[in-house]
C-alpha cells in the first residue's frame, strides 16, 4: 500500500475516510477570504489529519488558521472545533505542486459525521480543487473570520460554493481494524444530478450499505469520481462537446490513466477498487476495443497495490448514433468475459435502462438531462454492488 498509510504509536493504520479528486480550477479570487468547507466521512476515529493540495498552482499558497469541528447547520459549527497544525505551527505555505498533511488532530469522530474544515487564505490565488462537489461551503469576505464565534457563521459566511478548494482529503485512525474501497469514474460517480448537500451519490448509498451491514462487511469509501472525465488521454483531433461553452478541458481532470497514481494507487487503507469509467471517452468517439484495452491496463496497474478490482457496465444515454454500438460491445466484454480480467462485476446499466429501449435511461430513474441518474438511480446502483464480494475489514 502507499506510503501514507503510516502507522502510529498505538499501532493502527491511518484510513481514509473522504476523498476528493483534484483538478485544476478557475480562479475565484478567493485570496484574503476565509473558507468553512464542508465533507461528509465514511469512516470515523479518535485521531484525524487533513491533507491540502496546490497540485496544479503556479504561485505559493500560504493558510493560517485552520480548524475542523462537526458542523451543526449550514456554516455553523458545535463548540469545540480543533485547531490543525502543520509541523506545529498554524501556518501553512504549499509551494506549486506541493501537496501536505497536517498533524495528527485528537478528535473522535463518527462515520456518516459532516466536518467543516476552515481557514484563512493568506495568499495567493487557488487554482487546485474539486468544481463538482454536490455540497455548499462557505466564503467570507474579506478578511479572517476564523476566529468569530460559531453563533455569528450565518452571518459571516455570506458567500457560498458547491466547489472544494485546496482539500483534498481527510484520514482517521479507526477505533477498529477498518479497509477503504475507492470509487473510480467520471461525473457519474462524481454524483451529477443527485440533490445538492444530500450525500446521494452512489457512493454515499454503499457507505451506508456497508454501515448498515457491519462488523466485518464495513468498509471506508472514497469517492474518485470526476465530472467529464475520460480514462483514455484526449487526442488533438478531438472536439469536446463542451468546448462552445468556453469551459476549458482542465476543468475535467487528467485522463483516468494518468490520475491513477494518485486517485487511487496512494490511497491510505485502500484494499478495494470499483472502475465505473468510460462513458466519456465513448461519447468523444474512442472505439470500444481501446477503451476495453485501457480498462485491462488500469485492471493490471491496480493490481500492483489493491486486492479485489471490479468491473461495472456502463450506464445508458448521451452517445452519438455511431457509438450505441460501441457501448453495447463494451458492456457485452464487461459482462461476459469482465470476469477474467475484474474480481467480479456489477450491472449498473441494465436496472436503470428503459424496458423498451436499453440505450436509454428509464424516465424514472433520470435527473433531467438523460445523461445523469436522479437519487434512485444512484441508489440503484449501490444496490447493484454484492457487498460480500468486497474484501471487507478484518475482525
Amino acid at each position: 500500500m502507499s506510503s501514507d498509510n503510516l502507522v502510529t504509536a498505538a499501532g493502527s493504520n491511518w484510513v481514509r475516510a473522504w476523498y476528493a479528486a483534484p483538478t485544476q480550477l478557475l480562479t475565484a479570487t478567493l485570496s484574503g477570504r476565509t473558507l468553512r468547507q464542508i465533507v461528509h466521512l465514511h469512516a470515523g476515529g479518535e485521531q484525524l489529519r487533513v491533507r491540502l493540495s496546490n497540485r496544479y498552482g503556479s504561485e505559493p499558497i500560504t493558510l493560517r488558521s485552520l480548524s475542523v469541528g462537526r458542523v451543526l447547520s449550514g456554516s455553523i459549527v458545535h463548540p469545540g472545533k480543533k485547531d490543525v497544525l502543520f509541523e506545529g505551527q498554524t501556518t501553512v505555505t504549499l509551494e506549486p505542486g506541493q501537496e501536505l498533511v497536517s498533524d495528527p488532530v485528537a478528535m473522535r469522530v463518527e462515520a456518516l459525521t459532516d466536518l467543516a474544515i476552515t481557514f484563512f487564505l493568506v495568499q495567493g490565488e487557488s487554482v487546485t480543487g474539486h468544481l463538482g462537489a454536490q455540497q455548499t461551503s462557505y466564503v467570507t469576505g474579506i478578511g479572517d473570520y476564523t476566529a468569530m464565534p460559531a453563533e455569528a457563521a450565518l452571518f459571516a459566511y455570506p458567500l457560498m460554493t458547491s466547489s472544494w478548494w485546496l482539500i483534498t482529503g481527510v484520514d482517521v485512525v479507526p477505533l477498529s481494524p477498518l479497509n477503504a474501497v475507492v470509487a473510480f469514474g467520471s461525473s457519474t460517480t462524481d454524483g451529477f444530478g443527485s440533490t445538492l448537500n444530500a450525500n446521494r451519490r452512489w457512493p454515499d448509498y454503499l457507505a451506508h450499505r456497508l454501515i448498515d451491514a457491519g462488523g466485518t462487511r464495513f468498509m471506508s469509501v472514497l469517492n474518485a469520481g470526476i465530472g467529464g472525465n475520460q480514462l483514455t488521454p484526449v487526442t488533438s483531433t478531438e472536439i469536446p462537446p463542451f468546448a462552445a461553452t468556453g469551459m476549458p478541458r482542465y476543468l475535467f481532470g487528467e485522463a483516468g490513466m494518468r490520475r491513477l497514481a494518485w486517485d487511487v494507487l496512494e490511497q491510505p487503507g485502500a484494499t478495494d477498487l470499483i472502475v465505473h469509467i468510460g462513458s466519456n471517452d465513448l461519447r468523444m468517439g474512442v472505439t470500444a476495443e481501446t477503451l476495453i484495452a485501457a480498462l485491462q491496463d488500469l485492471v493490471k496497474q491496480a493490481r500492483t497495490q489493491y486486492r479485489k478490482v471490479f468491473g461495472t457496465t456502463i450506464l445508458p444515454g448521451g452517445y452519438p448514433p455511431a457509438q450505441v454500438a460501441q457501448r453495447q460491445h463494451v458492456n457485452t466484454w464487461i459482462q461476459e468475459q469482465g470476469n477474467h480480467c475484474f474480481d467480479a462485476v456489477f450491472d449498473f446499466a441494465t436496472p436503470l435502462s428503459s424496458s423498451e429501449n436499453e440505450a436509454i435511461f428509464n424516465p424514472a430513474y433520470d435527473s433531467g438531462d438523460g445523461i445523469h441518474p436522479n437519487d434512485e438511480g444512484y441508489r440503484l446502483m449501490a444496490e447493484a454492488i454484492a457487498i460480500n464480494q468486497l474484501s471487507g475489514s478484518p475482525a
